[in-house]
């Protein structure tokens, strides 16, 4: 009698295999993603050391205490101008103080009320000279961000005058709001009866400060910079920078306190060096945030890492030809891109687009207008390429010296060169309007007709993104709300 061992295996369920595979697709994806946002990360901190952030803080730091004592005045006098924020002022100079100056911030605060004090004895060339370092940290803190967003072109000086005082005014009403509102939940959370009410309350009085700090530096990052920053970006980056600014002030006090160096070296004078430190490393939080900010738009362009030097000859020429192409689309549409969307469309470094810009619009083939949008200004069947060449400086157009033609290689060469124009002339000569228009019927055989799937393809990819950024954002907030309550 034989017995079968063998025994069938149950069929396995296609439902079990297709929510493993969906597993594993998750875990990569998250995996992917977070490797991608560390390849973010470092690219920020490269974009960091190459701006020279560190040497621009140091100098930063130096005008602020130029600039610190007529701010001030400048704030408190806001402050005496609006009868519901007047009574607060003690209170605010006195939060002012404890929060961002961790430590030493009775000790400032008698010292620079004595300052301030004094401004009311100065004539009027030394109110001038006290506005102007004021002024002086404004202009430096402009040239800084619109270095760091690759900006070449500033404001004129009315509308940085008018951005600089709309920021100067705005801080103090922001610190006024803060402070009243917290005040109001603390003495709310005290009355209330039940505790759950009264620890809402009072978590939300620690979570205000953070939250109107963090729109205060969502403000500098969206109006400083010469450029049209996304609300979204700066919104980020003011999160960012509101929450490194918390943790500063745990980690600074942590440190002042537990390691009292200056203290022992300094004696009475340590106040000086550690108000000189913590003003440094607000700088370091504050460019660091606003050079994330700046990455975000970059990143999402396609851009991995950061230009070191000036472009190519070859990719100059092919930078302007891009941009030409994308703005004589959108001329034909009737209207121009905004310096965002000609950064996507045409899938440039910004350097790089920046450089090309700045060449195309000196040679006037391009221009702003009024809402900033790059427009194309010249009409390309007038141009050849070989105007376009000559006029990026790419050629040999440059008159040669007669002290040079007066040697004998020096006039050889002069002739090399005219009949490399005259060639490069003749091989150039098809107009840019010819150069650009559209593909022609079965130009190009590569194209296969799926750029419809490609377009949903990228609008699922942008919602995506969407939603991970509104995620990043209620992050930032939870840890911000935990930072401040810290």
């Amino acid at each position: 009698m034989t017995t079968d061992n063998s025994t069938d295996s149950a069929p396995q369920d296609p439902k079990d295999d297709a929510e493993q595979t969906t597993l594993r697709r998750k875990r990569l994806l998250r995996r992917s993603r977070s490797i991608e946002n560390w390849r973010f990360l470092i690219y920020v901190a490269d974009r960091f050391v190459h701006d020279n952030c560190q040497q621009r803080a140091a100098g930063l730091t130096f005008t602020s205490l130029l600039a610190v004592v007529p701010l001030l005045a400048v704030s408190f006098a806001i402050f005496a101008a609006f009868p519901a924020y007047a009574r607060m002022r003690d209170q605010v100079q006195a939060f002012l103080f404890e929060n961002l100056v961790p430590h030493v911030g009775e000790t400032l605060q008698t010292y620079l009320e004595g300052f301030t004090a004094q401004t009311g004895k100065l004539t009027t060339v030394g109110v001038v000279f006290l506005a102007l370092s004021a002024v002086m940290l404004m202009v430096s803190v402009s040239n800084t961000f619109n270095h760091i967003w690759r900006v070449r072109q500033t404001r004129s000086v009315i509308a940085r005058m008018v951005t600089f005082w709309a920021l100067i005014t705005l801080t103090p009403l922001l610190f006024g709001a803060s402070i009243s509102i917290s005040s109001y939940l603390f003495a709310a959370s005290e009355t209330t009866g039940g505790p759950p009410v009264a620890d809402f309350l009072s978590d939300i009085g620690f979570l205000v400060p953070f939250v109107l700090q963090a729109i205060g530096f969502s403000a500098v990052f969206l109006l400083m910079p010469n450029y049209p920053v996304r609300r979204s970006d700066a919104l980020i980056g003011g999160l960012i920078a509101s929450t490194l600014f918390e943790l500063l002030k745990e980690v600074f006090g942590l440190y002042i306190t537990s390691f009292p160096t200056y203290q022992t070296i300094y004696g009475a004078m340590a106040t000086i060096p550690i108000f000189l430190l913590w003003v440094y490393l607000v700088w370091i939080v504050v460019l660091l945030s606003a050079e994330l900010t700046a990455a975000i738009p970059e990143w999402q362009a396609g851009t991995r890492r950061v230009r070191r030097r000036d472009l190519a000859p070859l990719a100059r020429m092919l930078a302007a030809l891009g941009i030409l192409a994308t703005l004589r689309e959108a001329s034909v549409k009737g209207g121009g891109l905004s310096p965002r969307r000609l950064l996507l469309e045409t899938g440039l470094r910004p350097d790089d687009l920046a450089e090309a810009a700045e060449f195309l619009k000196k040679n006037q083939y391009v221009t702003r207008g009024e809402k900033r949008e790059w427009l194309l200004c010249r009409d390309l069947n007038l141009v050849t390429v070989y105007d376009l060449y000559t006029d990026l400086d790419l050629g040999f157009e440059q008159p040669i010296r007669a002290r040079i033609l007066q040697r004998a290689w020096g006039r050889r060469f002069a002739d090399l060169r005219e009949s490399l124009n005259g060639i490069s002339r003749e091989t150039m000569a098809m107009s840019l309007e010819d150069l650009l228009a559209p593909a022609a019927p079965g130009e190009l055989h590569s194209i296969d007709g799926s750029g419809e799937g490609d377009t949903e393809e990228m609008q699922e990819e942008e919602r995506k993104e969407r939603l991970h950024g509104r995620a990043r954002i209620l992050a930032l907030l939870g840890i911000g709300a935990l930072s401040a309550g810290s």
